[in-house]
């Protein structure tokens, strides 16, 4: 008698999260009622189906593309490779591989910039093959904006200005090198022409303490340039390739994987996918970069994803729900949960709660998803994604049922 209700106990368990109560979770939610939606879930490390509705639809991922970034650079050895230099006497070699921290304004590699620094002379070997500077169905209009930087081989201070304002009211502009101009009866707070690098900025419409981060033009001229300015040295360019040289990798693969999974941020992503090209082809390429990567994923993966860029910004791009629960349990596999824990944001946008629910949001107009990893009160862990498309309702409405799936999950799974 004890063993039939222990069974009954576990099927009742196992029942809890069943595709028929998701079904009905979903059709309970008014928010819901005008907007395309797959739910894929099943628990961490177990040979179990994937629950869900609409699992194998294909849905556009926004930023979640990026948990298929960050497992390509797993894969590929998770060494990411930083600089190809060579030292001859005084002078400094160098080649990129599209590593993103050179000064940059949030996340910078203190020892990649020392490095630089200590030559009398820098010789930069440019990239033989130059990155398309936006992705594939990009918004064009969007180049005065720090989530659309140019892509580039050697990025550079992000591929952005930075624009501060002291207490004492100060601007300060970094690099400062490009023709910057105040207007105090413009409407915009900064401005950038199309084709050159010339700002325009309204210091009133800047906060004490703000921080503005603009997309510069990328060039070879402004990259002789921005190296000049960085190491106050003499920087010449050549189109040779660099020779017998030497690689040095990132000390802080940290910075890279938590910028991206916690802050999304977009060059950062395009650049670790362009490095993960560069680490199996000797190319700077995001589209090898994919290419190699998809060869070395499951069929589940491959079958289950159209990729265009690293960062999520194209509408090309899809992804069904079920490859997601793949790549995430990819991750852990990889990672493990304590890792997982330090590298993704937790509680969405939920307060005052216990962590119980770690992963990455993807949002454009009138998409938004979130896929993870999420703990029910029980201590039992699932994969997740969670994605709605084509809504026409508030987002705060779609955050809400986000949130209530999410607790949904936690009391039941």
């Amino acid at each position: 008698m004890r063993l039939l209700i222990f069974l009954l106990i576990g099927f009742n368990l196992n029942a809890q999260l069943s595709n028929s109560k998701i079904k009905r979770w979903v059709s309970s939610q008014d928010n819901l009622k005008n907007a395309y939606v797959s739910i894929a879930l099943k628990p961490i490390q177990k040979n179990k189906k994937i629950k869900g509705v609409n699992i194998s639809k294909f849905m556009t991922p926004a930023s979640n593309i990026k948990l298929l970034t960050v497992l390509a650079s797993i894969k590929s050895g998770d060494s990411i490779n930083s600089l190809k230099y060579k030292f001859d006497s005084d002078t400094l070699h160098i080649s990129p591989t599209g590593y993103p921290l050179l000064e940059h304004p949030l996340y910078p590699d203190l020892e990649l910039a020392n490095l630089l620094r200590s030559a009398n002379t820098i010789v930069y070997h440019k990239s033989s093959e130059k990155i398309e500077r936006y992705g594939p169905a990009w918004a064009w209009d969007d180049f005065t904006e720090y989530f659309s930087p140019e892509r580039s081989s050697l990025p550079i201070y992000g591929n952005v200005i930075m624009i501060t304002k002291s207490e004492k009211g100060e601007l300060r502009v970094k690099p400062n090198i490009f023709n910057i101009h105040l207007d105090s009866t413009s409407n915009k707070s900064h401005t950038r022409k199309e084709n050159i690098n010339d700002f325009t900025i309204n210091p009133l419409k800047i906060k004490l303490n703000d921080t503005l981060l603009i997309p510069y033009i990328v060039s070879d001229e402004t990259i002789n340039r921005l190296l000049k300015h960085i190491t106050q040295k003499e920087v010449i360019s050549k189109s040779s390739e660099l020779m017998d040289s030497k690689k040095i990798y990132s000390k802080i693969p940290e910075k890279i994987y938590q910028a991206i999974l916690k802050k999304s941020d977009n060059l950062i992503s395009e650049s670790l996918l362009a490095n993960v090209g560069y680490t199996y082809t000797d190319t700077i390429s995001i589209r090898k970069g994919i290419d190699k990567t998809l060869e070395k994923l499951m069929p589940e993966i491959q079958n289950g994803v159209e990729w265009f860029d690293g960062s999520g910004l194209s509408r090309y791009n899809m992804v069904q729900p079920q490859a997601i629960i793949y790549i995430l349990n990819e991750i852990y596999n990889h990672w493990g949960l304590e890792k997982i824990k330090e590298n993704f944001p937790n509680n969405y946008i939920l307060e005052d709660k216990q962590a119980f629910v770690w992963g990455k949001t993807g949002t454009l107009r009138n998409n938004h998803n979130y896929s993870g990893f999420i703990k029910n009160k029980k201590g039992k862990y699932y994969v997740f994604s969670i994605m709605i498309n084509h809504f026409n309702s508030d987002l705060s409405d779609i955050k809400e049922s986000i949130v209530d799936f999410l607790l949904y999950v936690n009391r039941n799974g």
